[in-house]
């Protein structure tokens, strides 16, 4: 499937991928039509005027041109790389051409997400993105409007297929934004991923045995939900969310965390505290993934007799995510 691979080549998070699938899916996209209200009578008004649209593209994407680069905003933009002009004008040639063909099929889905991509890749803010968008519905209209009276159209027909129009370009927009917000929600989520493995290292610059351990065991536990059943969601929050199961560490003096012998009993009741120091450090956060983070700090080291700590904890009443830990 081509949008499949267009997806792919965007070099999304695992999970942000998954949403961005997600979102267009049939199901998804059958909601938006309901939604919408888009029915077969649109799709029968937008064929009366699809080879009158397509033939006069050009003239139109030059009107929108000529308007983008009256204002210094947006001719900076266009102006800042050689070509791009050119370039975008042929993007959104092609673009608004797939937008009348009344082919909405996955050729169309991959051409809007990759717009999304494009737009964002080229730093045009989704202010401008929004009201360029507008204009050129407005600039549709106007010309249906001028055109269609001439070629016999009663005002009643005029007027549905413009309803017709708007339809489909709220749809559009509507696909286009959450691919023009994607790759953005991408790297603020690979942001918040390297804020979280580093903040799990801490604990391994004071325990040459922590590094290696955190990412085993962050691993095990995503293969672990797998074969458990849970979702993908699921096994993705308990990835990245594990290793910080010993951030509580950092609150453990050397004698103790770094002793070679076995410690004292004395010394183990301070080692167990570094659950709920981990806990403590985790815990109050609005992320999600934190929050999971906390929950695993403070169970993993639950046993399911009860004989784990902090709170010797039994059976389910071990969080789940402190179960998978365990093992």
């Amino acid at each position: 499937m081509q949008l499949l691979k267009t997806i792919k080549d965007a070099n999304l998070k695992p999970s942000i991928e998954k949403k961005i699938i997600d979102i267009f899916s049939t199901k998804s996209i059958d909601f938006e039509h309901r939604f919408l209200e888009l029915t077969e009578n649109d799709l029968e008004n937008l064929s009366k005027i699809n080879s009158l649209i397509i033939e006069n593209m050009d003239f139109l994407i030059d009107k929108f041109y000529d308007h983008l680069l009256e204002f210094k905003e947006t001719k900076d933009i266009m102006l800042e790389k050689p070509g791009l002009v050119e370039h975008l004008r042929k993007v959104h040639t092609s673009y608004f051409k797939e937008l009348f063909s009344l082919k909405y099929d996955d050729n169309y889905l991959a051409l809007r997400f990759n717009t999304g991509l494009t737009h964002l890749n080229v730093n045009i803010p989704f202010n401008v993105f929004m009201g360029s968008y507008s204009y050129f519905l407005s600039l549709i209209i106007y010309f249906i409007k001028d055109e269609l009276p001439k070629r016999g159209f009663s005002h009643k027909e005029i007027l549905n297929i413009v309803n017709s129009i708007q339809k489909i370009i709220n749809l559009d927009i509507t696909l286009v934004i959450r691919a023009y917000y994607s790759k953005e929600i991408n790297e603020k989520e690979k942001l918040g991923d390297d804020f979280i493995k580093r903040l799990s290292r801490i604990a391994e610059f004071r325990d040459e045995d922590t590094g290696a351990h955190i990412e085993r065991m962050s691993y095990y536990c995503m293969i672990i939900a797998k074969h458990l059943g849970f979702d993908y969601d699921f096994q993705i929050d308990i990835l990245e969310a594990s290793p910080m199961h010993d951030i509580g560490k950092i609150s453990i003096p050397d004698y103790v965390l770094l002793k070679p012998a076995k410690l004292t009993d004395d010394e183990f009741e301070i080692m167990k505290t570094h659950t709920v120091k981990g806990y403590d450090i985790l815990s109050g956060s609005d992320s999600k993934i934190m929050k999971f983070g906390a929950e695993i700090a403070l169970s993993h080291h639950e046993r399911y007799d009860g004989y784990g700590y902090p709170n010797r904890l039994k059976g389910e009443d071990i969080p789940i995510s402190g179960r998978i830990c365990i093992v």
